[in-house]
């Protein structure tokens, strides 16, 4: 790579660290775990820059940052979690928000089972309160395709909890 190339790409990646420095701060990290967060990001990018590009590098920079995020704060708040009846009796009220009805650790319990791909849709909607348009650029998706792995996620846990009742 020429030193030109070099400039333009090293601007982009810290413009695109702060861009994403500033939503982990928005979504509660502590400043000194969201810079160790961009700075193991860094260090990702460079040992994979042979094999990323310039349409996959910014959701796969945000993809490996808000993974390591969740990592992270899952490792901060591990607990043990009992399910109980009350627990499986919120779900029955399918109109309303899973965030509303269930506390975040009874959401941990319900997805250690689901599909990665519904787990990190329903972790980004429910557990950190992005939005549908957030979720989609992180991952790269179509709006649509994060409600609807939302709507499959949700329906996979009330008939897992329904079939435990």
């Amino acid at each position: 790579m020429n030193n030109e190339k070099e400039d333009i790409l090293t601007s982009y990646l810290i413009d695109l660290g702060e861009e994403v420095l500033k939503l982990l701060l928005a979504k509660g990290a502590i400043k000194e775990d969201a810079e160790d967060i961009i700075q193991n990001t860094f260090y990702k990018v460079y040992t994979l820059l042979d094999d990323l590009n310039e349409s996959t590098l910014r959701p796969w920079f945000f993809r490996v940052a808000l993974n390591e995020y969740i990592d992270l704060k899952r490792k901060k708040e591990q607990q043990n979690i009992y399910l109980t009846e009350k627990v499986y009796s919120k779900l029955q009220y399918t109109e309303c928000e899973f965030d509303a009805i269930l506390n975040k650790n009874e959401i941990f319990f319900l997805l250690r089972d689901i599909r990665k791909e519904y787990k990190e849709v329903f972790f980004l909607k429910y557990y950190y309160d992005f939005s549908y348009e957030e979720i989609a650029a992180m991952l790269d998706v179509k709006v649509n395709s994060v409600k609807q792995k939302l709507y499959r996620a949700r329906n996979l846990i009330q008939s897992k909890a329904g079939g435990k009742r």
